[in-house]
């Protein structure tokens, strides 16, 4: 009889594991070819595991972190027709990597909540539980994906279907599956999901949106030339008219001798001269990005220190940068404008007009802020695209917690965020769903929100 695994989420300083106990596996196993294959990482897109003995007990890491499960990614967000391709070309890449190495797919997990992505990357990684005892079978799975695809995504939903009728096939096996729907799926042209396009893409280039400003800087990239090139070509002309100038004035030149000099002198002043114009003329039309690049750098390093720390014990004096809130579905303008308005101390509201339902408002932030939890589940981060709620803050991570609601009543559960979640004080354990009321003070990462 299979016995289901109790898995555990923990959080040291820098990394995030999942636990799966396993002190019922019989020392052969443990011992036994499959845990040796995945502790040596040998087969792609599966999670790093290791085997350790803790207090007599036998444990198995699962390393996730700067991961999040399939679940939790696109719980606001739904899986897009590309996603979903994406996500099948790399099940199929694993399921070669086993093959190769004479394993089945029955020691996978297929559940959203034992696959993770890469919040960097996009890239998918797979649970392998090397043991007797747990497998979750890709039929049931497919029908969860029903439940991730985005639905107003018309060509989503048809592969999601397709992925659930032909799984109920007897005798097919699941990377000709992933064949067959693949070669079916309406879109001829598959492209990287929004997520891979925007964090492979070159930094380089993404202040460039117009295309004539970006067509300039490429060709100025080509022709080698930069902005510092032409004041150097500049000065080493100008350099050049004064040796010239010099050797007439020290030595007698024959009449062939003078033309030549008055020559150099004549294409070397235009020379320079056409240098250093063209060199002031795209600093000034490229100062302004640049500027804009470097602080948004800046930024983003910040930002990446600060998602290290394990925590802070001054959160009022520890952040000096200004609090933005944005609501992710808006898109890049409205966060844009955002920007905008907050530099002129105008309070961003969530939500128009109040809905009758409890409200997160905030505390110490410098001005009042509100979340209301009309619509569950909300997801809070602060990267865009991934939660329904964004908190530009350098304490957020990147997916930190979800309100939801469990039974008729309001949930908060923290996502495995670097700085946590708390609630009157007390800090919640990742991925452990605790029921809110009305009066409670809800600490996310240093934002302290009074809920009413």
């Amino acid at each position: 009889m299979e016995t289901k695994v109790e898995y555990k989420y923990y959080r040291d300083l820098k990394h995030s594991y999942i636990i799966a106990p396993c002190n019922d596996v019989r020392e052969e196993e443990l011992g036994g070819y499959k845990l040796k294959i995945a502790e040596n990482g040998r087969i792609k897109k599966l999670l790093p595991v290791s085997l350790r003995k803790i207090d007599l007990e036998q444990l198995l890491y699962y390393e996730v972190s700067s991961m999040v499960s399939m679940e939790d990614r696109f719980s606001s967000k739904g899986m897009s027709a590309d996603d979903l391709k994406c996500f099948l070309r790399e099940l199929k890449e694993m399921l070669e990597g086993l093959s190769e190495y004479l394993l089945g797919e029955e020691g996978i997990l297929f559940d959203p909540e034992n696959i993770y992505v890469n919040i960097s990357s996009g890239e998918y990684r797979f649970m392998y539980y090397p043991f007797d005892g747990e497998n979750k079978a890709f039929g049931n799975f497919a029908e969860k994906l029903l439940d991730l695809v985005d639905h107003s995504d018309d060509e989503a939903i048809e592969i999601a279907y397709n992925l659930c009728e032909m799984s109920e096939k007897d005798g097919i096996l699941l990377p000709q599956l992933i064949d067959e729907i693949l070669k079916t799926a309406p879109g001829k042209e598959e492209t990287l999901p929004e997520n891979e396009m925007r964090f492979e893409e070159s930094d380089e280039y993404d202040d460039y949106e117009d295309d004539e400003e970006y067509e300039e800087y490429v060709d100025s990239k080509k022709s080698g030339l930069g902005v510092k090139s032409k004041f150097v070509f500049a000065f080493l002309f100008a350099a050049l008219v004064a040796v010239v100038v010099y050797v007439r004035m020290n030595y007698v030149l024959s009449e062939v001798e003078n033309l030549f000099s008055i020559g150099v002198i004549v294409v070397s002043v235009g020379m320079s001269a056409a240098a250093l114009f063209t060199g002031i003329r795209d600093m000034k039309k490229l100062g302004y990005k640049v500027e804009e690049r470097d602080s948004w750098s800046d930024e983003e390093d910040e930002d990446d220190y600060y998602e290290d720390e394990p925590s802070f014990k001054d959160y009022s004096s520890s952040y000096k940068a200004p609090l933005k809130i944005t609501s992710s579905a808006s898109g890049i303008d409205r966060d844009r404008n955002a920007e905008i308005s907050s530099a002129y101390e105008e309070t961003t509201l969530l939500a128009e007009e109040d809905s009758g339902e409890m409200t997160l408002y905030s505390r110490n932030a410098g001005k009042t802020f509100r979340i209301p939890l009309d619509k569950l589940p909300i997801t809070i981060g602060k990267l865009e695209g991934y939660v329904d709620t964004v908190i530009k803050d350098m304490s957020i991570s990147r997916i930190h917690c979800r309100f939801s609601n469990e039974g008729g009543k309001i949930v908060v559960s923290d996502l495995g965020s670097t700085n946590g979640t708390y609630k009157n004080g007390l800090r919640l354990g990742p991925k452990v769903k605790v029921p809110v009321e009305e009066g409670d003070e809800i600490k996310i990462g240093r934002i302290c929100f009074d809920l009413r």
